[in-house]
Formats: structure tokens, C-alpha cells, sequence
């Protein structure tokens, strides 16, 4: 028999040698959570890999307290990679064997010769990508539709806690950021745009350009764009260590709808800040814009706020809080999605967090590039 020293008060990882029977058996105890312990992973390594045909043995998993992915890997390798005949474990632990069962053992080796049949098999593939995540955040955004529906009717279904702490984390906490952000971005704008119009002396005309830029495209632009990495990476990490954790299954053994929870609450609430964070951000960038015209280019604070009303139509306004909710819809949902289609491993996670800022920030760029469009063509702007 051998066994491990206590690390950081868990009971410790043992093994237990059993040849009364016929057949050799294993009996495993202890914690075997060995992500932080590498002198007791090598140890536990070293210890069963000596045993004589380990996958003949029959192994006794069921008073092992918990176990980890680290410590699944062990004796996965001690079992040269595949399950032993006779295995003996509780169903949260086989889940984690049968996990690694289903991973490839060994990646194909990549070809650096560019081929016009292996072109077109990375086109293809990629354009099918596409397609389903296409699919997959459509589905999305009808669900997130029917719950909002269901919610109408029934009260008592709306998750109140959920859509005002998702309000604190992705709109609150993002006040500072975005107000110093807006005020330092207001001010190189002021300065670039002043250089031309004090060539012309038409410096007072900073009033209307600064804010027809700010109100339409510079406020709500900006705020998503921060709102994106730092709203939607969190979004989507926070889902998916759900899968490390099996927190989703959790919720659906207890009865209560993940999507719910989970994605319903975070559009909600980043429907309902963003618009607000557009304000708070036309409102710094404003203020850096008249804090300069001031001091470069002899426009008078007071000038530069009284003016503004009267120099801007207020349908721009209007136009930046629309964009807002928009982007709030397109960056909660976004994250969502990544985040439940993530794998429960932690290079998918990493993986899935970047693209779900990469394909937040596409879409928001396109969608405005194709709102602005559309408004011209329409005459509205």
C-alpha cells in the first residue's frame, strides 16, 4: 500500500493493493484533486505505473472523495489510455474518463504544402462554421424571445437577481472606464478637428461636428467596442467554466432553464446599461471636446454647451440609444453563445472567449457600417 503526505488539509490521494481474491484489486482513496500538487502527481505516476498489467486489475474508484482533471489523466496514462475492463467509480468521476475516451489521442499532422483541393477544404469548412454558428445564434435569439414572451405572462419567472447583478457587472463597473475612455477620445477629437476648422476660422463650428459625431457614431461605437471585450469575454468565460464546474448540470437536474438563467438575463440587462453607458460616454466625450474648444480654440465652455442642443438634431440622439441596445443585444448574446458551446476543458475556454470578442466586435462594426447605410439611402441622417 502506498500514500501521499495531506496537501493543504485534503485528505490525501492513496492506493490500496487487494490480492486475496482471484483477481488483483485497486482500491483508490483520498482526494485526488492533484492540479496544484506536482511532487504528488509524480509520485502517484511513478507508484502505479510500477504495478504489473495495471488494466487486468479490477479498479475501486467508489471512496475516492473527488477527483480532478489532473488526477483523471493520471490514471489514464496508467491505464495506457483506455478503460480497464472492470472499473468501479461514481457517474461524475466516469464522465471524466469518458471524456478523455472521447478526445484524440494524437493530432493529425499538419501539411504546410498549400494544395487547391486543401484550399478548398478549408473554405468549405470554414463558410460551414459559419453557417452554424449563423444557425446557432438565430436559434439562440428566438429562445431568448419566447423566455422574454413567457416572462411577459408569467411574472414570477422573471430572474430578477440575475438581470440586476448582470446590471451591476457589465454596466456599473464599466462607469469609470468608459468616462475616461470618452473624455480622453472627446479631446483628441477636438484637437484634429479644430487644426482644420481654425484654418477656415470657423472655430465655433466644433459645436455641431463634435456633437453630430459623438451623439450618432463615436458614443455608441466606443461603448460597445469596450463594452465588448470586457462585457463579453466575461460573459462568455463565466458560461463556460460553468461546463469545468457542471454548474449547467446542476441547474437542469434542480428544473431551472439555463438559457433562463444564464443568456436571457445577461440580453436583458445589457439591453438596459448599454443605452445608459452611451449617454454617460456622449456625455465625456462631449465634455473633453468643450473642455479643448475651450483652451485651443477660444470657444467658451459655456458657449459650447448651450449651443449644443441647438446645433444637433435630437433624432441623432435618439439614433445613438438605439445603437446601444442593439449592441447590448449583439454582445450578450454573442458571449452566450460561445460560452454554451464551449467544451468543458480549459484550451476551449481560452479559445471560445476570443472568439466571442473577435465575432462581437465584427458584427458591431458591421452592423453599424449597414445602419449607417441604410439611414443615408433612406434619407434619415
Amino acid at each position: 500500500m502506498s500514500t501521499t503526505d495531506a496537501h493543504h488539509g485534503a485528505t490525501p490521494p492513496g492506493w490500496e493493493l487487494d490480492e486475496s481474491g482471484d483477481r488483483r484489486r485497486i482500491v483508490l482513496s483520498g482526494s485526488w484533486r492533484l492540479f496544484t500538487a506536482s511532487d504528488c502527481r509524480r509520485r502517484m505516476s511513478a507508484e502505479l505505473g510500477a504495478l504489473d498489467s495495471p488494466a487486468d486489475m479490477i479498479w475501486d474508484l467508489n471512496a475516492v472523495e473527488a477527483l480532478d482533471s489532473v488526477g483523471a489523466w493520471v490514471l489514464w496514462q496508467v491505464w495506457n489510455r483506455q478503460l480497464p475492463a472492470d472499473l468501479a467509480c461514481r457517474d461524475p468521476h466516469r464522465q471524466r474518463f469518458d471524456r478523455l475516451a472521447d478526445a484524440p489521442d494524437v493530432l493529425p499532422p499538419k501539411s504546410h504544402r498549400i494544395s487547391p483541393v486543401g484550399a478548398l477544404d478549408t473554405l468549405g469548412a470554414g463558410i460551414i462554421g459559419i453557417a452554424q454558428h449563423t444557425i446557432g445564434l438565430l436559434a439562440l435569439l428566438l429562445g431568448v424571445l419566447m423566455d422574454i414572451a413567457t416572462c411577459a405572462v408569467r411574472w414570477r419567472l422573471i430572474p430578477v437577481r440575475e438581470i440586476t447583478a448582470s446590471i451591476y457587472h457589465t454596466g456599473v463597473s464599466s462607469v469609470l472606464l468608459l468616462g475616461v475612455t470618452g473624455y480622453v477620445i472627446g479631446i483628441v477629437m477636438s484637437l484634429q478637428i479644430g487644426v482644420t476648422l481654425e484654418d477656415f476660422g470657423a472655430n465655433q463650428r466644433i459645436i455641431g461636428l463634435m456633437g453630430l459625431a459623438v451623439m450618432r457614431e463615436l458614443g455608441p461605437v466606443i461603448a460597445a467596442i469596450i463594452q465588448a471585450g470586457r462585457a463579453g469575454s466575461s460573459i462568455t468565460a463565466g458560461i463556460a467554466g460553468m461546463h469545468l464546474t457542471e454548474e449547467l448540470d446542476a441547474l437542469q437536474t434542480f428544473g431551472s432553464s439555463p438559457r433562463m438563467r444564464l443568456v436571457t438575463s445577461r440580453v436583458v440587462a445589457m439591453m438596459i446599461t448599454m443605452p445608459l453607458l452611451v449617454v454617460w460616454t456622449d456625455g465625456a466625450e462631449i465634455l473633453g471636446g468643450a473642455t479643448t474648444a475651450q483652451f485651443d480654440l477660444n470657444v467658451p465652455f459655456a458657449l459650447f454647451i448651450a449651443r449644443l442642443p441647438s446645433s444637433v438634431d435630437i433624432y441623432n440622439f435618439w439614433l445613438g440609444l438605439g445603437k446601444g441596445a442593439l449592441f447590448g443585444l449583439i454582445i450578450a448574446l454573442v458571449g452566450s453563445y460561445f460560452g454554451l458551446t464551449a467544451r468543458a476543458n480549459t484550451d476551449s475556454l481560452s479559445s471560445q472567449t476570443t472568439r466571442s470578442v473577435v465575432v462581437g466586435l465584427s458584427l458591431i462594426l458591421i452592423l453599424d457600417a449597414l445602419s449607417g447605410a441604410i439611414l443615408a439611402k433612406m434619407g434619415l441622417i
